[in-house]
């Protein structure tokens, strides 16, 4: 096994000393982290580090021929920047309180699967006739279910952890099949973080729901 870590060690190394705009990998991995937190605990820095992290991945996905999630990327720095003033300012009452956790309503989430077919063949279609990627169909398809996770977590639906989960299965295959280690690993975590989040923010929508029928 330490045989095993140590070869990988060797060729990672190796590959970032080639290519050292690679170190945004382990960079953005520890970001991630702290995202993570943010998310977690429904706090409105999450949408700062939203702002950093997408620029930051621009410049990877363009050194790694992955244009899908280059593309997602500008989209998801577009998103922080419209999450952020709907946490901070974007409450119900619209007096400039903060968003609670709400559900998405049936007919929301229809639409939304509808937007998702369309954004999988648009991207995919564009992907694979205008430019080198060599997996078009799995980066649309993240590409599709991303962008509706993103609006749902902007939107504070507590379903958009499911959305989440299900992005972060196949972006661990993804990404290690592209040689990004550590966004493949970050992305196991998002996983176990995605359960622990959608328990913490159902608990949150709850207690926000007696407080209100207390009110």
């Amino acid at each position: 096994m330490i045989d095993i870590l140590r070869e990988w060690w060797t060729s990672y190394v190796s590959h970032v000393s080639a290519n050292p705009i690679m170190l945004l990998d382990p960079t953005l991995f520890l970001l991630g982290w702290l995202y993570l937190w943010f998310e977690y605990r429904a706090s409105w820095w999450v949408w700062v580090l939203g702002i950093i992290m997408p620029a930051l991945d621009i410049v990877l996905y363009h050194q790694t021929m992955l244009y899908g999630d280059m593309c997602l990327s500008v989209y998801y720095l577009l998103a922080a920047v419209y999450g952020l003033a709907m946490w901070k300012w974007g409450g119900h009452d619209r007096q400039h309180s903060e968003l609670e956790i709400s559900l998405m309503p049936g007919n929301v989430a229809l639409r939304m699967l509808v937007v998702f077919f369309i954004v999988w063949g648009v991207t995919y279609y564009l992907l694979a006739n205008y430019t080198n990627s060599n997996v078009p169909v799995t980066d649309a398809l993240t590409n599709a279910i991303s962008i509706i996770g993103m609006w749902a977590m902007a939107r504070k639906y507590l379903q958009q952890w499911f959305v989440w989960i299900t992005v972060d299965f196949i972006d661990i295959f993804l990404y290690s099949y592209k040689d990004l280690p550590f966004k493949a690993a970050i992305h196991v975590a998002y996983i176990v973080v995605g359960v622990l989040g959608f328990i913490k923010w159902r608990r949150m929508m709850q207690a926000q729901t007696q407080l209100d029928v207390v009110k």
